[in-house]
């Protein structure tokens, strides 16, 4: 894992898409030396996957909606 800062990730963005890509391995983003953002490769296949999570949870705060009970609260 490799750690840069904002300010060179403006500087070469697209250099860094291009390392992520290429070595599979995640890029923090640090602003004043703290975690920040997270620069990492996807594939479509991630894509749908996280499609379908998101799809599956906005479904059940549709369906739990109104609810009085605080068990559903978690979501």
């Amino acid at each position: 894992m490799r750690f840069v800062s904002v300010a060179e990730v403006k500087n070469r963005f697209s250099a860094y898409l291009a390392r992520a890509k290429k070595s599979r391995e995640p890029i923090v983003v640090t602003h004043y030396g703290k975690p920040y953002a997270l620069i990492q490769p996807i594939s479509e296949r991630d894509l749908d996957d996280l499609a379908w999570t998101q799809l599956a949870a906005r479904r059940l705060q549709q369906a739990w909606e109104g609810e009085e009970d605080a068990l559903y609260d978690y979501l």
